[in-house]
């Protein structure tokens, strides 16, 4: 039986590289670099004081203490955004703000809360011609920032691959780029398949249903950093099936079928692919729900057809192509995470398929308990709203009962809710029966 880690390998080396895009800082954050990106300048170009206070030279205060004060003329103000008047010589001061440059002579600031006017006013500075009585002997390069303490001149800022977060976007800022290279985010062409099929605001009649798996396999897409168009329902025709299939191809960087993809007289996707030439890579999966499946090549793309059901398309879509996704665009966020929990009911696999089991999880007493919901069939989508992940049962293991250790994969906002289970060591990303399946 091919492990599903392989089958994820496989999809990921069919999936075509992605295109890059130049964009704003603004539209940035999220994104992928697409190239290292390297300071152009040094950041701060210019010594600058670190706190708000007093501009001195070191050596005249050594010796200073709140007991033994050094007396100082203050000879200028420098607020920010403004230039010193002159150097500093023996004996003087000047008043400095927090970010405004550092005068020539001075090496380092004194905190006004270190500080004293000697006139004795209520305002915590003392005004130029005026003293001011240093009461702490702050050593040379104190609260100073050198030129480049930040970034260097010449920096790798960002290396190829990276997430813009926050940080990184007020740092390219801080060195002059309102635009950077980075990868844009591949397209997917999401078509559903079915005579049965009926736009979401119909009203269904005896034999019809709405089209709900197309759009949840469109927010799943968003949520790896692909960006879904949800075609019109194709009916169960091979002409027309291959008609729409070569334009999405043409038009889109992956193509996903719903439906289609069982082994019923109306299964006709796997056909209409072969018309256009396609490759077939895997017909089905041993995982239930999830079983019909399809991977095919054409025209140097990949397509996916999936469950019509939307519970068993989501399944598929979790183990399988979440993983192989979120690797392609970078995006982590979207992956499930490995942990390991303890089944809180008894749970029955005799077949030879990994059971995809939906579940809940629960601290509880120290532990950390799956419990199986009700609802488990490829046609009810309500559990799979409900629960945290999957508790994957391997083939034939028959009778498992309460308390019985699993893997289970796990939505990344439940173990944030459960982040003592990180520190205290249940959360296992190394599992080595299911490493890759992230």
């Amino acid at each position: 039986m091919v492990e599903l880690s392989e089958i994820v390998q496989q999809i990921k080396s069919h999936l075509p590289p992605l295109k890059v895009e130049r964009v704003s800082l603004p539209e940035a954050l999220g994104r992928i670099v697409a190239e290292d990106l390297f300071a152009p300048e040094d950041v701060p170009s210019y010594p600058r004081s670190a706190m708000d206070g007093y501009a001195v030279r070191s050596e005249d205060i050594a010796s200073a203490s709140r007991d033994n004060p050094v007396i100082l003329t203050v000879v200028d103000q420098i607020p920010a955004g403004s230039v010193p008047k002159r150097p500093l010589r023996k004996g003087e001061a000047a008043a400095i703000a927090t970010g405004a440059p550092m005068p020539e002579g001075a090496d380092t600031v004194v905190r006004v809360e270190d500080t004293k006017p000697v006139n004795l006013s209520d305002c915590p500075f003392a005004s130029v011609g005026e003293k001011v009585a240093i009461l702490v002997a702050t050593p040379k390069g104190k609260n100073v920032s050198p030129v480049g303490e930040d970034v260097r001149k010449g920096e790798l800022m960002a290396a190829k691959g990276q997430k813009v977060n926050s940080a990184l976007i007020g740092l390219l800022a801080a060195c002059g780029f309102f635009e950077i290279t980075v990868f844009a985010r591949p397209s997917a062409a999401v078509i559903p398949t079915g005579n049965e099929l009926v736009a979401v605001t119909a009203k269904p009649s005896i034999g019809q249903v709405r089209n709900s798996t197309a759009w949840a396999i469109a927010a799943a897409l968003k949520e790896c950093g692909v960006e879904p168009s949800v075609f019109e329902p194709v009916r169960d025709d091979v002409d027309e099936l291959s008609r729409c299939f070569e334009e999405a191809i043409s038009s889109f960087d992956l193509v996903l079928t719903c439906g289609g993809v069982s082994v019923g007289q109306s299964d006709l996707v796997k056909e209409a692919w072969k018309r256009l030439g396609a490759k077939v890579i895997f017909g089905h999966l041993p995982l239930r729900p999830g079983k019909a499946f399809l991977a095919v090549t054409c025209k140097g793309k990949v397509a996916l057809g999936l469950s019509g059901n939307p519970a068993a398309a989501l399944t598929t879509f979790d183990l399988i192509l979440r993983p192989a996704f979120c690797d392609w665009t970078g995006n982590d966020l979207g992956k499930l995470l490995t942990v390991n929990a303890e089944l809180s009911a008894p749970v029955s696999q005799t077949n030879g398929f990994l059971k995809a089991l939906r579940i809940k999880l629960e601290q509880r007493d120290g532990k950390l308990l799956a419990h199986p919901l009700k609802g488990q069939l490829s046609t009810v989508l309500s559990s799979l709203a409900q629960c945290d992940g999957y508790a994957l049962i391997p083939p034939g293991s028959g009778n498992l009962e309460a308390g019985t250790k699993v893997t289970a994969m796990v939505r990344p906002s439940k173990i944030a809710f459960l982040s003592g289970w990180v520190t205290n060591g249940a959360w296992n990303e190394n599992d080595g029966r299911h490493s890759g399946w992230r």
